[in-house]
C-alpha cells in the first residue's frame, strides 16, 4: 500500500516539474518576444520561372512607401497582417504570408504572378496572366512574352489590376442596374394609364335618367350632351394611351439596347479567354513561341475581337479572323508553312488570312 502511494506521489510530482516547467518556458519564450526586437527583414519571392517582375529591392521601397515598419521593434509587435496586405496591394504579388523566427528575423515570403502576355494598345500597357488577371506593366521588371497591340478597345481602365472576368461581371451588374431603373420609371406611365381609364370610365359609366317632370327635350339634350362627354373622355384616354405607350416604348428600347450590350459583354469575356488560351498555346509550342514576334488584335468594345499575328518569319501578317478556333487555325498554317511557303519562298505574299475555316487566302 506504502510503495503504491509513493508511485502515486512521484508521478504528482513529476507532473508538476513538466507544468512548472512548461509554465515557466512559456513566460521565458514570452519574456523574450517582449524584450527583443528584430534586427532584420528577409523577402522571399517565389514564381517567376523565367524573369521577376518583382524582387527584394522593389518590394523593400514598397513596404517602406506605404510606412510598414517591421524592423526594430519588438518580435510581438511586428505587424505580420499589415506586412501581408500591403505586400498583396502590389499588383504583381499574388501571394504573400509573414512569420518572425526565434532569433527575430522577419520572413516575408511573396509569390509573384507570372504573366503570359502583354497588351500595349493605345493608353494601356498591362500585363496578363494565364488566367485572365491583368495588371500594369509599371509595378514591376519587363517581361518577355508575347506583346499584344493594335486597335483592340479594353473594357478596363489603364490603372485597372483584377480579373477579366471580375470586369465583365461589374459591368453587366452596372447594365442590369441601368435596366430595373428603366424598368422603374415605366411605373408612373403605367400608373397614369390606370388613371386616364378610371377618369374614362366615371364618364363613360354614366347615364341619363328621366325624372317624372322632365321634358322630352331636356331628356334629350343631357343624353346628347353626355354622349359628347363621353366621346371626348374617350378621346382624351386614347391620347394618353398613345403618349403613354411611346414613354413606355422608348424605356423598351433603351433596354433592349442595354441587354445587346450585355449579349456582347459576354462574348467579349469569352473572346478574351479564346485569346489567352491562344497565347498559351503559342509559349507552350518551341516552333511558335519563336515564330510569333507579335499579336495584334481589333475589335473589343461592342465589337467582336478580331486577330492577327506577324511572325518573324517573311513579310506578311497573318489574318486569324475572329477570336473562336484560333489554335485549329495554327495547325492550318503550320501545314501551309512545310508544304507552300518553303517551296514559294517566304517573300512572295504580303498577307495570309485564315479567316474562314479550312481555307488559307494569299495575296
Amino acid at each position: 500500500m506504502l510503495r503504491k502511494i509513493g508511485k502515486y506521489a512521484g508521478y504528482l510530482l513529476l507532473w508538476a516539474l513538466v507544468v512548472v516547467v512548461w509554465v515557466w518556458a512559456d513566460s521565458s519564450s514570452e519574456h523574450h518576444r517582449q524584450s527583443r526586437l528584430t534586427a532584420e527583414m528577409n523577402i522571399l519571392i517565389e514564381g517567376g520561372h523565367q524573369h521577376k517582375i518583382v524582387d527584394d529591392r522593389l518590394m523593400y521601397e514598397w513596404l517602406a512607401e506605404h510606412g510598414v515598419v517591421a524592423v526594430g521593434v519588438a518580435v510581438d509587435k511586428v505587424p505580420l497582417d499589415e506586412l501581408e496586405s500591403v505586400a498583396l496591394m502590389h499588383s504583381a504579388v499574388a501571394e504573400a504570408n509573414a512569420h518572425v523566427t526565434h532569433d527575430g528575423c522577419v520572413v516575408l515570403r511573396i509569390v509573384q504572378r507570372e504573366p503570359v502576355a502583354r497588351l500595349r494598345v493605345e493608353g494601356y500597357d498591362m500585363y496578363i496572366t494565364s488566367d485572365g488577371y491583368l495588371f500594369p506593366a509599371s509595378d514591376g521588371y519587363a517581361q518577355l512574352v508575347p506583346v499584344i497591340t493594335g486597335g483592340y478597345d479594353p473594357l478596363f481602365g489603364p490603372d485597372y489590376s483584377g480579373y477579366m472576368r471580375d470586369a465583365v461581371r461589374d459591368t453587366l451588374a452596372s447594365l442590369e442596374a441601368v435596366v430595373a431603373q428603366l424598368e422603374a420609371e415605366k411605373i408612373p406611365h403605367l400608373k397614369e394609364r390606370q388613371q386616364a381609364l378610371k377618369d374614362m370610365r366615371k364618364v363613360t359609366m354614366q347615364r341619363v335618367r328621366k325624372t317624372p317632370f322632365m321634358s322630352n327635350y331636356e331628356f334629350d339634350k343631357r343624353k346628347e350632351d353626355l354622349k359628347a362627354a363621353q366621346a371626348e373622355a374617350r378621346r382624351i384616354n386614347l391620347e394618353a394611351n398613345k403618349r403613354i405607350d411611346a414613354h413606355i416604348a422608348s424605356l423598351e428600347l433603351r433596354q433592349d439596347g442595354i441587354r445587346q450590350k450585355q449579349l456582347m459583354l459576354r462574348e467579349v469575356g469569352s473572346d478574351f479567354e479564346s485569346m489567352l488560351s491562344f497565347v498559351e498555346s503559342i509559349n507552350h509550342d518551341k516552333f511558335w513561341s519563336a515564330e510569333v514576334v507579335q499579336i495584334v488584335l481589333s475589335g473589343g468594345g461592342d465589337e467582336p475581337m478580331q486577330v492577327a499575328i506577324v511572325p518573324r518569319s517573311g513579310s506578311f501578317v497573318v489574318d486569324m479572323g475572329y477570336a473562336q478556333r484560333l489554335e485549329g487555325r495554327l495547325d492550318v498554317l503550320r501545314r501551309f508553312y512545310n508544304k507552300a511557303l518553303t517551296n514559294l519562298g517566304w517573300d512572295s505574299y504580303r498577307s495570309i488570312s485564315l479567316r474562314y475555316d479550312g481555307q488559307v487566302v494569299c495575296r
